[in-house]
């Protein structure tokens, strides 16, 4: 079972573009367990709303969707390069 931190982490790299072996070296998980979690994350996207399941996700559940579209929205802006 991954921690709420490790989740977020995997969210962070690949959102950013790491491949699966990338982010399972850098969290401490195997590839398939990297996998198993993005695939809950889209089940749980599937059911719900994406940008909830993104920022909770991606912080842990510490804060709300407002702030987690921010950094969405942060963090697209430095993936185009602006």
């Amino acid at each position: 079972m991954a921690t709420k931190e490790q989740v977020a982490q995997i969210v962070q790299l690949r959102g950013v573009g790491h491949s699966l072996e990338e982010i399972a070296k850098r969290v401490g998980m195997s590839k398939s367990s990297v996998a198993y979690q993005l695939k809950l994350l889209k089940k749980k996207s599937s059911k719900s709303d994406p940008s909830e399941v993104f920022s909770s996700a991606l912080l842990g559940a510490t804060i709300g969707t407002a702030g987690g579209l921010a950094l969405a929205i942060l963090l697209q802006q430095l993936k185009n390069g602006k």
